[in-house]
């Protein structure tokens, strides 16, 4: 025992000899320290990595090195809108390190390197996040995420131009949250945490995604030495009611271990309102209605949300994660008023959602993980109307409960010659258990209304697929998933083929093909046998019969020199599904009800140009021209088949003010042309939205002020005038706002990958 305590303490003094920290100090050429900058130690001369960490508030940083006596190593430094530096190490302390800003001296004329825009790789479009940070005032993930070519953004929503809905992923991994929490987490993450962007209009089977899919890539750093930091900020909006939010995300990162938590409280309270015109003829007679609405919805939510990452080995990696949205307080009001009655809907609710996810990826390849979500959402509804002599006066309690379990595992093999094997499996389970039950308080009989809903679902996939690269230039992805889906007594055997070839003749020139087959499932509340009361004159009716959706997408995209984009695309979507509005033919009354149509159909073209003028100005151009097609033979006691073409031009403009602190003011527009849903004519719309953006000189702190919809002329208005259905809709949504916003990072921050969780078809 004495003679192997002796030989450890021999060890202890042996290793302490030789793991010995590098310490030093980074600052800009104004002597201003730089934090969060990239210090990663490389041995020579085969530069392999040893260590690595980012450098404190106050510029400084320390390196662990763990090297044999006499050999040699370089510090390789780096940070965004600097350039690179490597630097000999010939001792363990060394000093002062300026970087320079990404630039060039040439006979006293300063010329910018221009980073490339887009590059085409193995089907997907990457974008240099980093590089568009520098030049708009994007401050976070989500809003990289609307500053990418293509991308569009109305009412929280991001669709593709090319594409139309996206689904959005971190780290390759698909999301599992709501879009509301989804696009939380995002705007939670700091911008300067985002490696890359990857646009995939036809995502591999191996992400467990079908269809259009944009991957953001987070930054994974190692620390040898353990740290805490974080970041608080606040927002205030004004639109309507005045609306704000407080957050905080605290870090912790080791060497094998890292931690997250999340917190936000959320307070937010927006206008709803909207005139309807109809002229509904009943048994032969005219009548013409008129019904002016206006309310607001307010709620408050605690979101919340702790992570673990352990690293059991190299490239072998445990994640645990809780996630919850705790909404103890859900109130709507809104009143009707018009010639035919008078309404007054209240409603209110509490809300909670909680997922757990168990995730593990190992060195061979092999990815599984476990994911389980519990849905609730009690609510009770206080309904009066006055129709002329009659009215109606009651209440309705309605409750729903969602367990759903996702359980899934993956394998991807490298073989020889560059090709790739990918297969796996993934299994959802779903029960949702609803009611409704009608209490009048008029003495009235309503329980033909009551309804009590068990839905069992069932979503069996198996996927397998491979990847082949034909040299430097020409690359291959073909994957195929089959599918089992069942729900009560509907069963459906599916196969979804993919596919995606690129091409690059030079480095000038890329040509990405993609075609692509993808299933969209209706909310859970939409399949249910239930009828709610809106107001006097409309009422929301479910539709057991609804069916999930398939589409087909064929995409051809050029790119040149990197930056500039040309796109041909074509969709097919079968029994795609949407609520639509139709004057009833047995009473006075308007039936909001979501209904499979036969298929749409749409084509088109799009054009993205960026330039710039000097440093002062970006800019980008995006133009998209495309035309629909909505097919229903059975919609109601009528059919449809409506086409139109459709214009959409957007531009993007970001002007640098000042460098040191960083000021720029951002001015963006964008027009579309009128276009149609189903049955619906939809207006045209224009949007005006402005920013500016202040960066403290060491950038720890951030302020952001924000004008959305300047000339609140961007929702569009609904006429239907179509086979004896003749009515019209004008929103007045909360669409113009002003928003300011706060930042402060201590201690430097880092987010974590997070899986969301979707209750996308979850409430009612």
């Amino acid at each position: 025992m004495k003679r192997l305590i002796l030989f450890a303490a021999a060890c202890s003094i042996i290793a302490n000899a030789y793991s010995q920290n590098i310490t030093g100090k980074i600052v800009d050429e104004q002597n201003v320290p730089l934090s969060y900058a990239n210090v990663v130690l490389l041995s020579l001369p085969d530069s392999a990595f040893v260590s690595g960490t980012i450098s404190g508030e106050n510029g400084e940083f320390s390196v662990s090195k763990h090297t044999e006596k006499g050999s040699s190593q370089c510090l390789k430094i780096s940070s965004i809108g600097y350039r690179t530096l490597i630097l000999d190490v010939q001792k363990d302390k060394v000093g002062t390190i300026v970087l320079k800003e990404e630039s060039t001296m040439l006979k006293g004329i300063i010329v910018n390197g221009e980073r490339p825009l887009v590059k085409a790789e193995k089907g997907a479009l990457t974008y240099d996040v980093e590089a568009m940070a520098e030049k708009s005032t994007i401050s976070n993930a989500y809003e990289s995420i609307t500053r990418l070519p293509g991308v569009m953004e109305q009412n929280e929503k991001l669709t593709l131009m090319g594409a139309g809905g996206v689904t959005v992923i971190l780290n390759g991994k698909p999301s599992s949250m709501t879009n509301e929490q989804l696009m939380n987490l995002l705007k939670n993450t700091p911008v300067s945490n985002v490696k890359k962007a990857e646009i995939m209009y036809n995502a591999p089977a191996k992400y467990r995604v079908r269809g259009a899919v944009i991957n953001i890539e987070l930054k994974r750093q190692k620390s040898e030495e353990a740290f805490v930091r974080g970041e608080i900020g606040g927002n205030f909006t004004k639109g309507e009611y005045a609306r704000g939010n407080g957050n905080m995300n605290l870090s912790f990162v080791g060497k094998k271990i890292t931690a997250d938590m999340l917190y936000s409280a959320d307070y937010t309270k927006i206008k709803t309102a909207y005139d309807f015109i109809s002229h509904h003829t009943l048994n032969g007679k005219l009548y013409e209605v008129e019904q002016y609405n206006k309310g607001s919805k307010r709620n408050f939510t605690h979101n919340i949300r702790t992570s673990l990452d352990y690293q059991i080995a190299e490239n072998d990696n445990l994640n645990m994660a809780y996630t919850a949205a705790i909404t103890p307080s859900i109130k709507s009001l809104e009143t009707s008023r018009g010639n035919l009655s008078e309404s007054l809907n209240a409603k209110t609710g509490n809300q909670q959602m909680h997922n757990f996810n168990f995730d593990y990826t190992s060195h061979w390849g092999m990815n599984v993980g476990l994911d389980y979500t519990r849905f609730s959402y009690p609510s009770v509804q206080d309904f009066t109307n006055k129709n002329g002599n009659t009215g109606q006066d009651f209440l309705v309690n309605s409750k729903q409960r969602i367990n759903r379990w996702n359980v899934y595992a993956g394998q991807t093999h490298t073989l020889a010659n560059d090709w790739s094997l990918n297969y796996g499996v993934n299994f959802s389970f779903a029960d949702e258990k609803s009611s409704q039950a009608y209490s009048p308080q008029d003495g009235k009989d309503m329980s033909g209304l009551n309804s009590d809903t068990d839905l069992d679902e069932r979503t069996y996939n198996f996927y397998g697929g491979f990847e082949k690269s034909f040299g430097e230039n020409l690359s291959l992805s073909l994957s195929v998933a089959g599918e089992y889906y069942k729900l009560a007594d509907y069963t459906r055997w599916a196969v979804y083929p993919s596919m995606q070839l690129s091409y690059m003749p030079s480095a000038s020139h890329a040509l990405l093909f993609s075609f692509s087959s993808d299933k969209a499932y209706p909310d859970y509340w939409e399949m249910q046998d239930i009828t709610s009361y809106l107001n006097g004159y409309a009422k929301l009716v479910g539709n057991p019969n609804l069916r999930p959706s398939t589409d087909y997408t064929a995409n051809f995209t050029y790119v040149l020199k990197n930056k500039y984009m040309f796109d041909l695309y074509y969709t097919h979507v079968k029994d795609l599904f949407a609520q639509l509005a139709y004057q009833s033919p047995d009473e006075l009354s308007m039936i909001y009800q979501s209904v499979n149509y036969n298929y749409e159909q749409n084509f088109g073209v799009s054009v993205i140009i960026p330039f710039a003028v000097g440093s002062f100005w970006n800019s980008r151009i995006s133009l998209d021209g495309s035309y629909f097609k909505d097919v229903c033979h059975d919609y109601h006691d009528i059919s449809f088949e409506k086409t139109a073409w459709r214009g959409l031009a957007m531009m993007n403009n970001t002007f640098k003010l000042a460098s040191n602190p960083a000021i720029s003011l951002e001015l963006n527009g964008m027009y579309v042309t009128s276009s149609i849903q189903g049955i619906y004519d939809l207006s045209s719309i224009w949007k005006v939205d402005a920013g500016l953006k202040w960066t403290s000189a060491n950038k720890k702190a951030e302020l952001r002020l924000k004008v959305n919809d300047v000339f609140d002329s961007a929702i569009p208005d609904a006429t239907v005038n179509y086979k004896g259905q003749h009515f019209e809709m004008n929103q007045h949504a909360d669409s113009r706002y002003f928003s300011m916003s706060f930042t402060y990072k201590f201690g430097g921050f880092k987010s974590k990958e997070h899986k969301e969780v979707d209750t996308s078809r979850f409430g009612y």
